[in-house]
């Protein structure tokens, strides 16, 4: 007499998909950046209250998957509550930090998303970041994901519905300005993400492999200047293409490179949607850490408050209307709030830095300070008066306002127990 196993629905192996029937997906428009979330929504085929979701991260760098999460929430159940909150909350944590607008994508479109991302979450790929445990994560979501697969075409869905382009296209933004075409387009080429890069130009594709910008591996945009040329200082191959040249800031594997070049678009600065047509690199050089420590500084306006220990005990950010909806990360030093920006448009300007996403920072800090940060004078004032006009306003008491030439924030938040003034001597500025 033979034996065979039969999965419990506990089991990772198990085939919660074949209960339910595909309803929907929302995907972040952020290919661009190199990275999409999605929440896939089931609904039960015998049970049409219960619900099952998958919260995924699409990584289309080094990694493939980030993050894959199933929720199984079928009201009347003890875990019902539970499980809602916890699949809200880290669909809310991946929108609010990605930047791009939420969409609806058809399934077919969610099916090629994940099938071009598999391939990089293979174990046997280089990365600079990696353990058994991550392997070990990667092989459980790439198995989650060919059951939901294989539910799908029992349905008749598959990804041959959608072309890459197509579903790059569901989840990039739309109306792009020339400038964000330049950024973005310089964004995938680092990272040697040559399926968007390719979206965003005409240039052949091994052309792109090739090109010296993405020799060092993959690199991540840490700032670029863009500056309108013309044709006559720089003659298009084509002789209607408009050029640019762009001074770049990047990190790799081996550390900071600056690089310069000329891009050509096929509009001008005022043209949506433009595409690359070429692309002529002048120097790529590798930076000294003196160079990189140069390049990579920015100025930091910082206001320190002083907390009494009843606010730090009950210390509730909602409470701070900026810090309404930011959960807090735990550091060295005490409670790190980060505030992002509601969308992108960072991205569509001349002068472009990769912290630009970030409103700023509020870190309550083990020895009972809370410090405001900034890089941006008008954000920092925003974040004071909202502290001031908050129901701990009257509490807290204002020990400086400073502007930080050398970036001390980070430092900050990593020493533990340190109080502002332990890091800095220099008077504070009104």
């Amino acid at each position: 007499m033979g034996f065979s196993i039969v999965e419990g629905r506990l089991s990772e192996r198990y085939d919660h998909f074949a209960e339910y029937d595909f309803m929907s997906c929302q995907a972040t428009e952020t290919r661009l950046m190199g990275v999409v979330a999605l929440k896939v929504t089931w609904r039960g085929k015998e049970k049409p209250r219960a619900r099952y979701y998958q919260v995924i991260h699409l990584d289309y760098s080094e990694y493939g998957i980030d993050e894959y999460l199933e929720f199984d929430c079928t009201p009347g159940t003890d875990t019902y509550k539970q499980n809602k909150e916890d699949m809200n909350y880290h669909w809310e944590h991946f929108t609010g930090v990605m930047g791009g607008d939420v969409v609806n994508i058809p399934p077919s479109a969610m099916l090629r998303l994940i099938d071009m991302a598999i391939p990089l979450a293979a174990n046997n790929i280089d990365r600079e970041y990696d353990d058994s445990t991550n392997e070990e994560f990667r092989e459980y979501a790439v198995m989650r994901l060919d059951m939901m697969r294989e539910a799908l075409e029992r349905q008749g869905i598959t990804a041959d519905l959608c072309s890459q382009e197509d579903a790059m296209r569901y989840v990039s933004e739309k109306r792009l300005g020339a400038y964000a075409v330049i950024n973005y387009f310089i964004m995938r080429v680092v990272d040697r993400d040559f399926d968007a890069a390719c979206m965003l130009s005409t240039i052949d594709r091994e052309e792109l492999k090739g090109c010296e910008l993405a020799e060092p591996g993959i690199q991540t945009l840490i700032k670029s200047s863009i500056s309108k040329s013309d044709a006559e200082t720089d003659p298009p191959e084509d002789g209607t293409s408009y050029p640019f040249r762009c001074t770049i800031t990047t990190l790799g594997r081996a550390g900071y490179y600056h690089s310069t070049f000329v891009i050509y678009l096929d509009g001008d600065s005022r043209t949506r949607d433009a595409k690359v047509t070429q692309l002529d690199i002048g120097t790529v050089l590798k930076l000294s850490d003196f160079e990189s420590a140069v390049q990579v500084a920015r100025r930091e306006y910082l206001t320190v408050m002083q907390c009494p220990d009843e606010i730090i005990n009950g210390f509730d950010g909602r409470y701070i209307a900026p810090l309404a909806g930011v959960d807090p990360t735990m550091v060295p030093n005490g409670w790190l709030y980060t505030i992002y920006n509601k969308d992108n448009s960072h991205v569509n300007r001349k002068e472009y830095k990769i912290g630009d996403d970030v409103y700023g920072y509020a870190l309550l800090t083990i020895g009972g300070e809370l410090v405001l940060m900034s890089n941006e004078l008008t954000k920092i004032n925003m974040l004071d008066n909202a502290a001031v006009m908050s129901m701990y306003g009257p509490y807290l008491k204002l020990k400086g306002r400073y502007l930080i030439e050398t970036p001390i924030f980070h430092t900050l938040c990593h020493s533990h127990a340190a109080l502002f003034e332990d890091l800095i001597e220099p008077a504070p500025t009104e």
